[in-house]
Parts: structure tokens; sequence; C-alpha cells
């Protein structure tokens, strides 16, 4: 009598690779993570920019106390807020202000005003400062800093401590540098204290 032959009793072997299907389920899947993603990886990044930009500013702040307390009766007095503004470095950077990165808003995404060897030499100031003397001419400006403030600001110890002294740069009809919060800016107070305005700078400005 014939023996019945034995059944292969191996293992199929496992199917390799995925349909269409899977690999547009996949797809779509790593899309909506990254779309979850991203925005927070963003708001963390910027959130530690601003950490080092209301550092900066603390910095600038004690180095003017400083320039102060050693008998000058203002503050450095720049011929205007406008690039360049040599003479605010020559007056601080060294014996007030120990790192001229502390001049630059991190955030910044304009050429001239970003920390760099080449704008340190050249006078080019990341923040605008607002003791000057002279109305500033760019017509990049808001209209409101060139025809809304007075000028000369010269600031001395006596002036109204809510006075804005150095804040993060911002231009007319262009986002401020701190994107997430809308016209967000940072700026720095006679009296010393760092103040976030994330709505309208030229309402709040002193």
């Amino acid at each position: 009598m014939a023996s019945r032959p034995k059944k292969d009793r191996r293992p199929r072997a496992i199917r390799a690779g995925f349909t269409l299907t899977e690999l547009l389920v996949c797809v779509t899947i790593l899309g909506v993570l990254a779309a979850l993603l991203v925005p927070t990886f963003a708001r963390v990044s910027e959130k530690a920019r601003l950490t080092i930009c209301t550092s900066n500013l603390r910095t600038l702040g004690a180095g003017l106390a400083a320039y102060l307390s050693d008998g000058h009766l203002t503050l450095p007095v720049a011929e205007t807020f406008e690039n360049p503004s040599g003479d605010v470095l020559d007056s601080l950077l060294g014996p007030y202000v120990g790192q001229a990165s502390c001049f630059y808003c991190p955030s910044q995404d304009h050429a001239d005003r970003q920390f760099s060897e080449e704008n340190v030499e050249a006078g080019n100031l990341g923040y605008f400062y607002f003791s000057a003397r002279q109305t500033p001419r760019d017509r990049a400006l808001s209209t409101f800093l060139r025809w809304d403030v007075r000028w000369p600001r010269e600031l001395h110890a006596g002036s109204d401590g809510d006075s804005w002294v150095v804040s993060d740069a911002w231009f007319s009809g262009e986002r401020t540098a701190h994107w997430w919060y809308k016209r967000g800016v940072n700026h720095l107070t006679l009296r010393g204290e760092i103040r976030m305005v994330t709505e309208s700078p030229r309402r709040a400005f002193k």
C-alpha cells in the first residue's frame, strides 16, 4: 500500500512589504504627528530665545545702572536709535557690559541687527536704544517712532522709571522678533524692570 505524502508543516514565509493602503495610512499618521509636534517644538525654541533676550536686557540694565552710579549725569546718548550706534557700544562694552552678544536679540532676523563680529565692529545694535538726540529717518520704522516720540530724548536717573530704555527692534508692517507673541516686544525700563508687551508696542511705549 502506497504511503501518503507527508504534509509540509513548515510555516509559510511571512509576506514582505506593505500594500499601498497601508503605506498611505502610515504617511497620514506621520503627517498628523508632525503637524502636532512642529508647533510645540517651535514654541519651546522661541521660549528659550525669549529667556536669552530677557537675560540680555537684564545685563544691559545692570550695566546702565553702574554707568549712572559712576557719576554720569545721563545715560549714554546716541545720535539716533538707527544703526550704526557705535557710541553706545563704546560707552558700555567692556567696563559695564562684558559680552557684545547682550546687545542683540537672538530672535532678530534682520541681518544688520543679528549678533556678528561684523555688526559689532560696525556699531550696529540688535536692539532699539531710546536715549538719542535726533529723530530717526528710516521710513521702514513705525511713523509713531519718527513723529510721535519727542526727540531729543536724553534719559537720566531722574527720568520716569517706566521710560523704555532698550527694546526689541520693531518695524512698520512687519512682525516683531518674538513672532509667537504677535506684536510682542521685550523691553527694559529705566528702573531696571524687564517687561513683555504682547500686542501693540506703540500703545505701551513710554
